[in-house]
């Protein structure tokens, strides 16, 4: 098959189907733990801009909103996006829904002040990300690694998935403030992820 944005095509297909099957319930109260640990970093910086990268149902949209964050947040299932504009319009969240295919569109225009991906992987996004964050702005990242598979005996697709410290190491432009690596608790099961705080720094 030629067609380049097949796999992207593919990719929207399973997760409207998902969506579709299931339902979404927009902007569910349950942040992604390590979003959660973060705060501290993300208080004070209410007002501005951010990002929410493959936003899913909007959970960390909406705790992003609620620290004073005008958001983005996008997604390539234009049936979760459509549920995510009628709610955030319903109550009055200032949170802008937006359908993209990030395998085949770049990010909406940067200079945000935080950028959150939590269980999300394209490393070709990475340069994207660095360069859209604002002097000053925080990236939070969180997905899972290759130990996720070799040691805790899940399956998952090997393209899918970190290598040890990879993600430390690609953000050469950013200052890391935390990075970790183990396994987690994430929606009630044992999860091995690779976690990260970077920073762009200001000028001088």
């Amino acid at each position: 098959m030629s067609d380049a944005t097949a796999p992207s095509d593919r990719a929207r297909e399973k997760w409207n189907r998902r969506y579709t099957e299931h339902g979404v319930l927009p902007f569910p109260d349950r942040p992604a733990g390590w979003l959660v640990e973060n705060r501290s970093l993300l208080i004070g910086r209410g007002g501005r801009r951010a990002l929410d990268v493959a936003c899913g149902d909007g959970r960390n949209a909406l705790y992003l909103e609620q620290l004073g964050f005008d958001v983005v947040a996008v997604d390539v299932s234009d049936v979760a996006i459509e549920a995510l504009r009628a709610a955030a319009l319903d109550r009055g969240l200032a949170v802008e829904p937006l359908q993209v295919d990030l395998e085949v569109e770049p990010l909406p225009v940067g200079g945000y002040d935080a950028i959150v991906q939590i269980s999300y992987l394209q490393r070709d996004l990475f340069g994207q990300l660095a360069g859209a964050l604002a002097p000053g702005g925080i990236l939070i990242v969180e997905t899972v690694t290759r130990a996720h598979v070799d040691e805790l005996g899940n399956s998952f697709d090997p393209r899918f998935v970190l290598d040890h410290n990879e993600l430390l190491r690609s953000f050469p432009d950013l200052h890391v403030l935390h990075y970790r690596e183990g396994v987690v608790e994430r929606s009630g099961r044992p999860r091995a992820v690779a976690s990260l705080v970077a920073e762009r720094r200001t000028a001088g």
